[in-house]
């Protein structure tokens, strides 16, 4: 998984009532147990290295009890299902390498590991994230005969390394796929319209939304070309309200993303980003995040150039 900079949780409470203090394990009971307790851990990183989230998600323990801290929040077993999954879509794979491990042997039911690591993550938009220190930490439980991870956390310091093959990229030639008039159906009753003309390094239009066709939103939007920055300054200026300005930039020939414009100097820092990602000429998919956790998906078809 990607990994954030964390910080660790105390489990002393639940792991007390979790464990017995009467049973006592043997150093032969020991090295089975690790080795159990290694197959799973050996699990859960092939399935990230192999971006494989079914595999991944085998590991952890579908119940009340578990939780899992990344990204400084404390997720339940749905959370990392609604974060993990469409994360590991935007990446080509990772290699995770364990410097040092230890297990934690409580009873016949209980582990605790820990993990040194470093890792590098390569993702489809051409970047990638390097981990030079980093810390796993898993309580493992025994239940119904499986090692399951019922409490896991992640703790790491990153560094974000932009691929210069992304400067070869016509920013101009392939922001030009927005313009014409697009259509999305944002629900049963509502619709997403988007008009935008090209002209000069710049695209200026406007977008609607309706229900039940009658305009509910309605704001201008001009997209104009930064040459210093090799980006598009995007302004959507709504009635009534101030101004939203945003800087977008394709990252490949097929996927373009934008973030709000005081994140623009660390785009990977932004909570709110949005994500648009080309199937075909006539068709994209638009995916809002916040806090990388997605918040709305619409399809666009172009009706018209």
């Amino acid at each position: 998984m990607k990994t954030k900079l964390l910080f660790c949780i105390l489990f002393v409470t639940t792991l007390f009532s979790c464990t017995s203090k009467d049973k006592t394990v043997s150093e032969a009971e020991k090295g089975i147990i690790k080795k159990e307790v290694k197959k799973i851990v050996n699990m859960f990183i092939v399935g990230c290295e192999q971006t494989d989230f079914s595999l991944v998600m085998k590991t952890m323990n579908y119940s009340p009890e578990f939780r899992y801290i990344y990204n400084g929040n404390v997720l339940t077993y749905e959370d990392c299902i609604s974060i993990f999954k469409p994360l590991f879509k935007t990446q080509e794979g990772q290699k995770i390498n364990i410097l040092d491990e230890k297990y934690e042997i409580l009873d016949n039911s209980t582990v605790l590991y820990t993990a040194k690591i470093n890792s590098r993550t390569d993702y489809k938009d051409g970047h990638y994230i390097l981990v030079d220190q980093g810390v796993l930490f898993f309580v493992f439980k025994r239940i119904d005969v499986r090692w399951q991870i019922l409490y896991g956390v992640e703790s790491t310091v990153e560094k974000t390394v932009n691929d210069n093959k992304k400067r070869d990229l016509n920013q101009i030639k392939l922001f030009k796929q927005f313009a014409g008039t697009w259509k999305g159906k944002l629900s049963k009753d509502s619709t997403f319209v988007w008009t935008g003309k090209y002209s000069n390094s710049k695209i200026e239009g406007n977008f609607k939304v309706l229900v039940k066709k009658k305009t509910v939103v309605e704001a201008k939007v001009l997209n104009v070309y930064d040459k210093s920055t090799d980006t598009f300054i995007e302004t959507e200026i709504y009635k009534g309200s101030h101004p939203m300005v945003f800087v977008s930039r394709f990252t490949s020939d097929k996927v373009c993303e934008a973030v709000p414009f005081k994140d623009s100097s660390d785009p990977e820092q932004a909570k709110l980003k949005t994500r648009f990602e080309f199937k075909r000429p006539d068709m994209f998919v638009q995916i809002t995040t916040l806090n990388n956790t997605p918040i709305d998906t619409l399809i666009c078809y172009r009706i018209k150039k």
